[in-house]
């Protein structure tokens, strides 16, 4: 969890710099992502789940008409990939951290002479946390910039956004890193989206069985009113064997929740699911601690940071249980937040959706190798088949290696950074998940589910 404490240990560095005006605009980032990736072949990462923006460079320079009609591999064009994700707005400290592993993931695979011989070329926009600038930010990114793909964005809301108004429509290949809400694994997408973060759902169903487990028969469910919140609550109910006395949505920022508490405790539930964001996590949970409601909490993995837990104190959290994705923890991991610190030593912040964001772009790479064209109705095909169980393994690093071994007639299974890329039959990747509990001071893990047993 290294990264993560390390993520979260910046982060009010991060929104003090922001707020002093000593962090460049989003708009810079974006265009010096550009700079770095044409001049040396690419050495360059409203509610939401974790973030959506981008940094506005449009990447003009060179050709860009080799997108979403798909070169072939006779073409010598660099391949165009669209980045959706926050440099502003409530996501905006996961943006620059995302847009740093995506430049890694391209440098590494132009270094080793790209798909079909081809460059990798990113243009970055901004998201802005919000769902008409991602929309318009993914049109432009297919209809002006001609890119082959998207990825983003952050937050479920504007992912979904993008998907249902614009590469769904377009036929245009759409991964997320961040993403979780489990809506998007039901959306009429023609096998186009896919995501390397894990489906809330597992979260959901494992905050129910915590409750469970304690011999619960009432449970409330409090959720932060977008896709994200009310897809888990509606996933928790349908778990949880007791009964879900309330689901109540609340909106983030406000001075003052005691009505959404009453309304939560109107049938004196012994639990409450809590799927929300530290900001507001922080106000409900002193409210409810100052009011005496009692019963107890399971949080969302948003919710799980020391600095929520100091700024709740840990007298409050105490013996109140969470759920996390099991953090992956193999040689690739750290091989990868070891380069990401030495590429970027002066970074304010490292986030966890870093290593899902390089292995996005390193699956869709490879798939493209596979399929023998950028043309997203090929590409999609070859997803799995570059990832997926029962190939030859590759790994962080072994671009190279993959291409050799797809161009030598073998199936090859990409492993990351992430841990296994193994999309399922929705697109989603399965992780396992951490039960954990407020112990002295600290969240403590407790146990391990299995992806298997949650699928």
């Amino acid at each position: 969890m290294s990264g993560d404490n390390k993520f979260i240990e910046r982060l009010n560095r991060r929104r003090f710099l922001r707020a002093t005006g000593l962090i460049a605009a989003g708009g810079l980032a974006g265009c010096s992502s550009q700079e770095e990736l044409q001049g040396d072949g690419g050495d360059g990462s409203g509610g939401s789940d974790g973030g959506d923006g981008g940094g506005g460079g449009d990447g003009s320079s060179g050709s860009t008409d080799s997108g979403g009609d798909g070169g072939d591999s006779e073409s010598s064009e660099p391949i165009d990939v669209g980045v959706v994700i926050p440099f502003s707005g409530d996501l905006s400290d996961f943006g620059e951290p995302m847009l740093n592993a995506l430049q890694m993931a391209a440098k590494d695979i132009n270094a080793a002479g790209g798909p079909l011989g081809r460059e990798i070329r990113l243009h970055d926009e901004d998201s802005e946390t919000n769902s008409t600038a991602g929309v318009n930010a993914a049109n432009s990114l297919i209809n002006t910039q001609n890119v082959s793909s998207i990825i983003g964005a952050v937050s479920s809301g504007v992912t979904i956004s993008i998907a249902s108004s614009v590469t769904i429509p377009n036929e245009t290949l759409h991964i997320t890193s961040a993403s979780s809400s489990p809506t998007i694994s039901t959306l009429d997408d023609n096998d186009l989206v896919f995501r390397t973060r894990t489906n809330d759902r597992f979260v959901a169903k494992v905050m129910a069985q915590i409750i469970q487990n304690q011999d619960v028969e009432k449970a409330a469910v409090l959720h932060i009113n977008n896709d994200f919140g009310k897809a888990l609550a509606n996933t928790f109910e349908e778990s949880f064997t007791g009964t879900t006395t309330a689901k109540v949505g609340y909106e983030s920022g406000q001075s003052s929740y005691q009505q959404v508490l009453s309304e939560l405790y109107a049938d004196d539930p012994e639990f409450v699911a809590l799927a929300g964001y530290p900001e507001s996590g922080t106000t409900i949970l002193s409210q409810w601690n100052e009011e005496g409601y009692g019963g107890n909490w399971v949080l969302h993995t948003s919710l799980l940071s020391n600095d929520f837990l100091n700024n709740v104190g840990s007298d409050v959290l105490n013996g109140m249980y969470g759920v996390r994705t099991k953090p992956p923890t193999g040689d690739a991991t750290e091989s990868f937040k070891s380069d990401y610190a030495s590429a970027y030593p002066d970074a304010d912040l490292f986030s966890p959706y870093s290593w899902n964001s390089y292995d996005a772009l390193l699956s869709y790479a490879l798939a493209v190798h596979h399929a023998g064209t950028t043309d997203s109705g090929a590409v999609k095909e070859s997803m799995r088949a570059v990832s997926n169980p029962d190939g030859m393994a590759v790994s962080y690093g072994q671009f190279a290696d993959g291409v050799s071994k797809i161009d030598g007639g073998s199936a090859i299974d990409y492993s990351g950074p992430s841990g296994t890329v193994n999309y399922d039959s929705n697109g989603d990747v399965a992780s396992d998940m951490a039960v954990v509990k407020v112990e002295d001071g600290s969240f403590t893990d407790q146990r391990t589910i299995p992806a298997n047993e949650l699928i």
